[in-house]
């Protein structure tokens, strides 16, 4: 060791103690960064004493493969190196070198944000690149998947020894490892296992050609088996394969076939978990064990002794009967499974807390991507509680998803727990900030709350003031067509279609909402109110070719005074061209706007102040395109925030062209201002030849929402 490198070790050291003894925080970061402003290159140092190593990478499921990973390495005595409270970045992993090289561990098992892979794998060398999935996840830190998928193949490129094992059921990681040289080693789920597709995807378009895929089978999300009708990329052949997949009482079991040799072994499974997604976390534990250098022979001994990290999926005991179980999602898939767990214990009561903090990303659009309409399924759901910095945002979120129980707004856990009968079980889904907080409290409540000897019981609550609705006699429905919703999908769209058919269900006014999918004609002879959402750039890319030859349906539906909402992407594509990288893509000449790119993106809480709504607009912008509008085009609004807007500059934001509205606020833009959803739906009335005046609603909780999000953007 290096006299540097020494001093930046006894400097951690002493970071530790004081993060620990004298701050008493968990010390798992700091340390790290101590050192490598010392030696920048200590995890090279300290990684060359490994004998071997893995890394694990990927959106959902790192900590917990991580750490099984690890013990399965460590089964057979060996010390192993891991960071397994999940300080993933390049620091939390020169943490764990500098704590551990007392011990001389032989063995390395790291998680890595997959930022930071491009920075550790050069200097780590590890044995394996353990790739899980790639979902979309804090789209204001991370950009777009795209992003994502670069820096993690950069980072193999630079360390050309290191083996992919990727999740090939994930197109998104199945790229990557197309695009590298490294060794591959792809695992997945061999077979259909029945469960309901979610209804939205990450990205479904073929590496190779940018041809929308067919799916022999979805699992969830993205993730199935897949081939393209247009050029033939499909799923590789898996050199480790899920098979017989069986949810028995209290978990899957499963065998996974290792198929690298010339004959198949078989290693049989049974985990404690009952969500899919663990048959993913398990299977690739097990891949980086074997890559790692370890046995399977005492990996399921592993297994059954193995505790989640930091509470995730813990239950937990209170008094009077009462019972707790706790699980962290930060992203629309893990949301998704964790509702799938509630589901398949037929939960009743149900709390979830979102916060916005800069770890779990200032944009809460994803909440509208979580299926909680799935929960109308549960045979008795009492009570949906809602906490967080964005508890509003969450109540809507439950408002328009008509579960038919009461939604509280609530400050923790032990608030939550007035609404739940004695002997019941409360579920807790929180993101990632919010999860701690929330763990700390449930470890307080199981040693030290008492059952209150009288509980609140939970009425059923209308958000809708259902006795003042009037219908309006149409001759046809309001037909809302959400153009390429399996394509822009990516700021909660669905949220902005269930403002419109809501509010328009919610007054009697008969409605019906028609998607446009990839490789379908169009049809806007009879559209009433038209959605054009923002998507990322291969996605969108895609859909602008799309819609190239069926340019003249929406012109001359905008000509004729159609009304048409355009987010982000989808608001790009209207103008004359837009800029993609260095690439110039011709737009629709729609409207008379040009977005160029800028060096920077612009990203944040917004407010506008417009003709359209009394009230301010509000809504999160995240967009590197600046947006400049023709001479006869009018902004939707003026900014009430400087440095905001189509391009920063001139103070406006979005269009406003006749009945079209453009903007590139999301969050959704239209849940939480519902004064632009009736202006909508009021337009598309009068262009029907119907002049009413829309029946005001009980909007009060998504006033607390827009309140909120104004609060956040001009302070």
């Amino acid at each position: 060791m290096n006299p540097r490198v020494r001093i930046a070790c006894l400097a951690a050291d002493a970071a530790r103690w004081g993060t620990t003894r004298l701050l008493h925080r968990g010390g798992g970061n700091a340390p790290g960064a101590v050192a490598l402003k010392i030696a920048p290159g200590i995890i090279g140092s300290l990684g060359d004493a490994l004998e071997r190593s893995v890394v694990v990478t990927g959106t959902n499921g790192k900590t917990t493969t991580t750490g099984l990973a690890a013990d399965a390495l460590g089964a057979r005595g060996e010390r192993v190196a891991c960071n397994r409270a999940g300080n993933n970045m390049e620091s939390g992993i020169a943490s764990a070198l500098v704590e551990t090289r007392a011990e001389r561990p032989r063995v390395g098992c790291f998680e890595c944000d997959e930022l930071y892979t491009v920075r550790v794998l050069p200097r780590l060398r590890p044995r394996a690149l353990v790739l899980l999935n790639l979902f979309r996840d804090q789209l204001d830190r991370y950009g777009e998947i795209d992003h994502t998928q670069d820096v993690i193949a950069e980072a193999l490129r630079r360390a050309p020894e290191t083996a992919i094992a990727y999740n090939a059921d994930d197109p998104l990681c199945a790229s990557i490892a197309a695009r590298v040289d490294n060794p591959g080693v792809p695992f997945g789920i061999d077979e259909p296992t029945g469960l309901e597709a979610d209804r939205i995807s990450d990205s479904r378009f073929c590496a190779k050609c940018n041809a929308p895929l067919d799916y022999d089978y979805v699992h969830y999300g993205q993730l199935g088996k897949y081939r393209c009708p247009e050029c033939g990329w499909e799923r590789p052949e898996l050199a480790f394969a899920a098979v017989n997949v069986t949810l028995a009482c209290g978990g899957y079991e499963f065998d996974v076939e290792d198929r690298r040799g010339e004959k198949i072994v078989r290693h049989h499974v049974r985990t404690r978990y009952n969500g899919l997604y663990m048959v993913y976390n398990v299977m690739a534990a097990l891949v980086a064990c074997l890559l790692g250098g370890g046995s399977a022979d005492g990996f399921q001994a592993v297994l059954d002794a193995y505790e989640p990290a930091s509470g995730r999926g813990k239950t937990y005991a209170l008094d009077g009967g009462y019972s707790v179980v706790s699980n962290l999602a930060k992203n629309p898939t893990g949301f998704n499974r964790m509702i799938q767990q509630v589901r398949a214990n037929d939960g009743r009561y149900l709390a979830l807390f979102l916060n916005d903090n800069d770890a779990d990303g200032h944009d809460v659009s994803w909440i509208w991507d979580i299926d909680l309409e799935r929960l109308r399924d549960l045979s008795d759901l009492r009570c949906v509680c809602v906490g967080g910095t964005r508890r509003e945002d969450m109540a809507v979120r439950v408002k328009y998803a008509e579960l038919g129980c009461p939604i509280e707004l609530i400050e923790g856990v032990e608030d939550a727990l007035r609404f739940v009968d004695a002997g019941e079980k409360l579920h807790v889904i929180a993101n990632y900030t919010a999860f701690p907080p929330v763990v700390a409290e449930l470890e307080r409540l199981a040693s030290s709350w008492k059952a209150p000897a009288l509980q609140v019981t939970a009425e059923a609550v209308s958000w809708i003031e259902r006795e003042e609705t009037a219908h309006v006699a149409l001759d046809r429905p309001l037909r809302i067509v959400h153009l390429y919703p399996d394509a822009l999908n990516l700021y909660g769209d669905g949220g902005n279609i269930a403002s419109l058919s809501k509010r328009c269900a919610w007054r009697g006014i008969p409605c019906r909402v028609d998607q446009v999918l990839m490789g379908q004609e169009l049809d806007l002879s009879d559209a009433d109110v038209v959605l054009l959402g923002g998507g990322a750039d291969r996605d969108q890319l895609a859909v602008c070719h799309e819609l190239q030859g069926q340019r003249e349906k929406l012109a001359t539906y905008v000509a004729d005074g159609g009304v048409l909402l355009a987010i982000c992407g989808g608001y790009q594509l209207l103008g004359h061209y837009y800029m993609m990288g260095e690439e110039r893509v011709e737009g629709l000449h729609v409207l008379d706007i040009e977005t160029t790119a800028g060096d920077t993106r612009l990203i944040g809480n917004v407010a506008i102040r417009s003709e359209v709504c009394p009230e301010p607009i509000v809504g999160f912008e995240n967009h590197a395109g600046r947006t400049v509008l023709g001479a006869g085009e009018k902004p939707l609004g003026s900014a009430l925030v400087r440095g905001t807007g189509n391009n920063g500059e001139d103070g406006g934001e979005g269009v406003l062209h006749d009945g079209v509205v453009g903007t590139y606020l999301h969050g959704p833009i239209l849940p939480k201002n519902p004064g632009v959803t009736d202006w909508l739906i009021a337009r598309a009335l009068r262009r029907r030849g119907v002049d009413v005046e829309l029946t005001p609603l009980a909007d009060d909780i998504e006033r607390l929402a827009h309140d909120v999000a104004m609060k956040i953007a001009t302070h």
